[in-house]
């Protein structure tokens, strides 16, 4: 073997770079200026080794960085073993995982070498992964392998203090509100885990403000309304002339995310492009009911209401008037909801990762689109429309 992955979750990377150098202080040691590589080069008489690190943020690159924590979910995911436990916190360990150290070396790995390694792992608390499959812990033990094998009873999963935002901070409303969760969880048959954490507390939630709402409600209003007509008759001319006009009516121009424009602007637009901003009805339905327009969000299990959607839009007829009859809900009942939802999103991930129907007739398309929205009022991560997470 010459090859292995550290996953870590940490903020301050030169942590994991200061880790490197202490474990290799007596080879040379080269990093390079961004500290995104680290070259290892031990010389002797007769021969020459050279081992590789690579850094990878999620910082760096969000997309691929997520792409490739959702490929190894799924891999981890589909083992069938008997240790469930430590298989869950694995797949917790994963999802709060944001810097990957890829390690090559031009010859195989030597007892002391990958000692070494370990001791890196051990420093910043990583998980080490190899080519046959298997897991580390940072003692080196086996987590698991393809076989469904463990060598350890449980699994602490580690998430760097730096990292803790108000997504998982623990809070006594935020426990709170997990129970009730739970509690209408088992009520309704849904399955749970309950170590998932609990969303951003009363005491430090910042919800979005009214006129944000009403402005990402207008974009995908309009957006959605676009999209779901040249998805319907192909004419996008005239499907376009029209829509401009009601931006122009509700002054809506500036309400657009860059991939809306984009979208908008298109002159052959993919149709799968049209059948993801249709789905914005659901996004468009959880602002609605965040701003009083509608009065409850039910169970999701089937699409919402879009004529009533529409209407709610269409009946105010312009921009103040929409924003004036708007009513914003309490931070309680939005956190309340977003709560609900990431425990019914993980209910589909995790029936989808092992190819089984959901659960109490969840609608998953219904249920991610209600968590994007649901985790866009309540600021999560900070991430602006086109970026918002839906993690579970």
């Amino acid at each position: 073997m010459n090859q292995c992955t550290i996953y870590v979750s940490i903020q301050q990377c030169e942590k994991v770079v200061a880790a490197i150098v202490e474990a290799f202080r007596d080879q040379l040691v080269e990093v390079s200026a961004d500290e995104r590589a680290v070259t290892v080069t031990d010389k002797k008489w007769f021969s020459k080794s050279k081992i590789t690190f690579n850094l990878m943020r999620e910082d760096d690159d969000q997309e691929d960085f997520l792409q490739m924590k959702k490929g190894m979910y799924g891999f981890f995911a589909q083992i069938e073993t008997a240790h469930e436990k430590v298989q869950q916190k694995l797949l917790y360990q994963i999802t709060a995982l944001n810097v990957a150290v890829g390690i090559v070396a031009s010859k195989e790995f030597d007892q002391k070498t990958f000692a070494a390694i370990m001791a890196i792992a051990e420093e910043v608390h990583g998980i080490v992964f190899l080519p046959t499959g298997d897991m580390l812990d940072k003692q080196g033990r086996l987590i698991l392998n393809t076989a469904g094998e463990s060598e350890v009873d449980d699994f602490l999963v580690t998430v760097s203090v730096d990292l803790i935002d108000g997504h998982i901070q623990p809070s006594q409303s935020g426990e709170a509100r997990k129970e009730r969760s739970i509690k209408l969880l088992q009520e309704q048959g849904i399955p749970y885990i309950p170590h998932l954490p609990v969303i951003v507390g009363d005491e430090d939630a910042v919800i979005r403000s009214k006129d944000e709402m009403v402005q990402r409600a207008i974009a995908l209003c309009l957006i959605a309304v676009y999209a779901g007509g040249i998805a319907e008759n192909g004419q996008i001319k005239e499907e376009r002339e029209f829509i401009e006009g009601i931006i122009e009516q509700f002054g809506a121009a500036e309400f657009f995310t860059e991939k809306e424009r984009d979208f908008l602007n298109d002159p052959q637009p993919d149709r799968t492009d049209m059948i993801q901003m249709a789905w914005m009805y659901e996004c468009y339905w959880v602002l609605l009911w965040a701003l009083g327009y509608v009065e409850e969000l039910h169970f999701p299990d089937e699409i919402c209401d879009v004529n009533t959607a529409i209407d709610a839009l269409r009946s105010a007829g312009d921009y103040d008037t929409f924003y004036g009859n708007a009513v914003v809900r309490s931070k309680q009942e939005i956190l309340d909801q977003a709560d609900l939802i990431y425990r019914y999103d993980w209910a589909c991930v995790d029936a989808r990762i092992n190819n089984r129907t959901v659960a109490g007739g969840l609608n998953d398309e219904v249920v991610v689109e209600r968590h994007r929205a649901l985790n866009w009022l309540v600021r999560y991560m900070e991430d602006d429309w086109d970026h918002v997470s839906t993690d579970t």
